[in-house]
């Protein structure tokens, strides 16, 4: 089990292929902070509970309640960036296959390949006037 910087460090140098799968570890996999930080908000709450600190321990079995939200959240998000990033993997490969020249001299991620349209005069509205 990594520390906290020890999972910052990794997630941050990741290559592509491997992040989804750092992310998940780092947060919801069994061992990861998220579960971590799920058990010592309830052995917290069991503590406070044992000492007569009762509104205490209903707050953070409401945090808890919430952190198991969030941490479902997490799932999905790391879930949709694995899916996102292995189809977008996916897509830069087909398009080296189909055009290596249009790869590697092409537009930069940022850069535009047209000037954007002009907005037509009938969305344009006016600001009301100060008097």
């Amino acid at each position: 089990m990594a520390p906290t910087g020890g999972w910052v460090d990794r997630l941050a140098a990741a290559r592509p292929e491997e992040f989804a799968e750092l992310f998940h570890e780092a947060l919801t996999d069994d061992f990861g902070a998220v579960a971590r930080l799920h058990q010592m908000l309830e052995t917290a709450s069991e503590w406070c509970r044992a000492h007569g600190a009762r509104g205490s321990a209903s707050e953070l079995d409401a945090l808890t309640d919430r952190l198991t939200d969030l941490g479902d959240e997490l799932h999905l998000v790391g879930e949709g960036l694995g899916h996102e990033i292995h189809s977008r993997s996916h897509r830069a490969a087909a398009a080296a296959r189909i055009s290596p020249a249009v790869a590697v001299s092409g537009p930069s991620v940022g850069q535009q390949t047209q000037a954007p349209a002009p907005i037509p005069p009938s969305a344009v509205r006016s600001l009301p006037r100060s008097r």
